[in-house]
């Protein structure tokens, strides 16, 4: 038997800012990684209930870092096992040693123009707006990277930035629940003015890091490496094509 379209257009989806919320806390690092996770506890952590925190993973499930691990539990992947996208990947390679080049030929003219587009950055994020959020904090990493002495390198990396997939990041952002890993726009230019380059590019890597979790899906195989349904026995609408019995 296989899930019409029909079907799935009925099927309920977990709320945006509760998926959200589980998607912050785990790219924020407080759920531990490659260590059973126990579904009450997701429950509890989101105020919420089993039922709906299975839901809310089983939404999370198609980026394809989390393992069903037993009917109770779950396992968010290793960096080793799951690193995100390729172009993010790319990213972790040239970005942080690029972010510090250019960070040690900053002068204090160049803060003046850098802290107003931090501002900018600061403002899109209070008001919630998502595109230009992106706009905005890709300005200022532009700008950033205008003072790296290899223009090439500078340009690959806004490139590289650009073809990166945030779609986890919107409802985040529009929720009010943006995790700081996230926001490294509110520590960067401290640093930067400290001229603490060690500091600034662990703080890129960082947030690299925490972006995995927030790209497109990934995978098409059935979330959680387990029967797509959900706690109802319903089949879930990311897989069209799948058959259940």
């Amino acid at each position: 038997m296989h899930v019409s379209a029909a079907f799935v257009e009925a099927l309920p989806r977990p709320a945006a800012e509760k998926v959200a919320r589980l998607r912050m806390l785990i790219a924020e690092g407080s759920l531990a990684t490659d260590a059973p996770l126990p579904i009450a506890r997701v429950a509890e952590s989101l105020d919420t209930d089993a039922d709906t925190a299975l839901e809310i993973l089983m939404e999370l499930g198609r980026d394809g870092y989390l393992e069903r691990v037993d009917e109770a539990t779950v396992r968010v992947c290793t960096e080793q096992e799951f690193r995100g996208s390729d172009v993010l990947e790319v990213r972790g390679m040239l970005e942080p040693a690029a972010v510090r080049c250019a960070a040690v030929h900053v002068r204090p003219a160049d803060l003046i123009t850098l802290r107003q587009q931090e501002q900018r950055v600061a403002e899109t994020v209070s008001d919630r707006d998502f595109t230009a959020f992106r706009r905005a904090e890709d300005a200022l990493v532009s700008s950033l990277l205008s003072l790296h002495p290899n223009a090439e390198i500078a340009r690959l990396v806004a490139d590289l930035r650009v073809r990166t997939p945030y779609d986890g990041l919107r409802d985040a952002l529009e929720c009010g629940v943006l995790a700081p890993t996230l926001q490294p726009h509110t520590r960067l230019l401290d640093l930067v003015e400290a001229r603490d380059a060690d500091a600034v590019e662990a703080l890129i890597r960082r947030t690299l890091v925490a972006l995995r979790f927030a790209g497109a899906p990934v995978m098409d195989a059935p979330y959680l490496h387990g029967v797509p349904v959900g706690p109802d026995g319903q089949p879930d609408g990311e897989f069209l094509d799948a058959a259940y019995d």
